[in-house]
């Protein structure tokens, strides 16, 4: 038995070497990464956890009501916490509308004036204004932003 553990052994060291030059010539500096390295650096980047600041996830959205989790502004990624929250469609019927105007509310519970906004959709990060007098462009961002291109402006 203690043989076989030995060799189970050597053979997992012997692939860990493989795998330690196998990373040290796809990290040498002026390589580039191939199609399959970069498809495959953004399917992990794409599993890794939600981050901890001011984070917004859509988890069920129906006809008159949805949920989304909000991960709280901090700093302290030990610190954080997720809130699940619900809404429901008001009198215009709109669940999306609701959507964002509960977001921007949570939004200002940390924000008053200018706030940061990683935009997965323009690949930057946006400065916005969580003033009242710019709630308008703030709602019209974050429709296209969580609901895509095609929201109207007439849909208010």
């Amino acid at each position: 038995m203690m043989a076989y553990i030995n060799q189970a052994r050597a053979r997992r060291r012997a692939a860990g070497n493989f795998n330690e030059r196998e990373n040290a010539e796809a990290t040498a500096p002026g390589r580039e990464q191939s199609e399959e390295e970069i498809r495959m650096a953004n399917i992990k980047r794409n599993l890794q956890a939600p981050g901890t600041n001011g984070i917004f996830r859509i988890v069920r959205m129906g006809a008159r009501t949805a949920e989304f989790t909000f991960r709280g502004w901090t700093t302290d990624p030990s610190s954080s916490r997720l809130e699940l929250i619900e809404v429901q469609a008001g009198p215009d019927g709109d669940v999306e509308r609701a959507i964002v105007r509960r977001m921007i509310q949570l939004i200002r519970q940390y924000h008053e004036d200018t706030f940061n906004w990683e935009s997965p959709r323009l690949n930057r990060v946006v400065v916005l204004s969580a003033r009242i007098q710019d709630n308008v462009g703030l709602e019209d961002f974050m429709m296209r932003e969580f609901f895509g291109e095609s929201v109207s402006p007439f849909m208010r």
